[in-house]
């Protein structure tokens, strides 16, 4: 879970999001690990094309993905690439998108060893 940087605060301001019911929390990571990897196939090819417009769109959903689900370093690396983008393009599109695809993975291995039950806390608390 450190090595992708998952931030469970994060997690946890998007289990009060969809009212603390951690089952949907539990579809929307599955939904995750559904759309983040043909997110990363889009940068990967848009990368290989330079086709600055496909990156930026790619790299702005999966970012907000990557912030909801508390992926930080993967947001990060979105984010720079959605900027650079706007500024006309990375010195190595190709090289980023690796980075990106990458740290994707690292985050999906994250997310998935979590037990999203844990972060409700004690009953007790509440």
């Amino acid at each position: 879970m450190e090595n992708a940087d998952i931030d469970l605060a994060a997690l946890k301001r998007l289990l009060e999001v969809v009212g603390g019911d951690v089952e949907e929390l539990e579809d929307l990571r599955n939904d995750y690990f559904e759309d983040a990897p043909e997110l990363v196939r889009r940068i990967l090819d848009a990368a290989g094309r330079a086709d600055l417009t496909a990156l930026k769109i790619a790299a702005h959903t999966l970012k907000s993905n990557a912030r909801d689900f508390g992926a930080a370093r993967l947001a990060e690396l979105c984010a720079v690439l959605e900027r650079t983008c706007l500024e006309g393009g990375p010195e190595d599109p190709v090289g980023l998108a690796r980075r990106i695809r990458d740290e994707e993975d690292l985050a999906r291995r994250a997310l998935a060893g979590l037990n999203l039950g844990d972060l409700e806390g004690p009953r007790s608390e509440r």
